[in-house]
């Protein structure tokens, strides 16, 4: 019996990861709601790291 494969996910990496995605995303099509997209990735990442760190044992 294998058992099933856990990955731990740094906080950092998570918000990195989504700020990274942004940043592109925003640099390519640049829109002229940008500081507003910028700051919803913010609280997205913020999120994400929060989840990541919450689910860490």
């Amino acid at each position: 019996m294998t058992r099933p494969l856990r990955t731990r996910v740094s906080p950092l990496v998570a918000f990195g990861a989504v700020l990274a995605a942004a940043g592109a995303v925003l640099y390519a099509v640049p829109v002229p709601g940008a500081p507003v997209l910028a700051a919803g990735a913010f609280v997205l990442a913020t999120a994400a790291a929060l989840w990541a760190a919450a689910n860490q044992r």
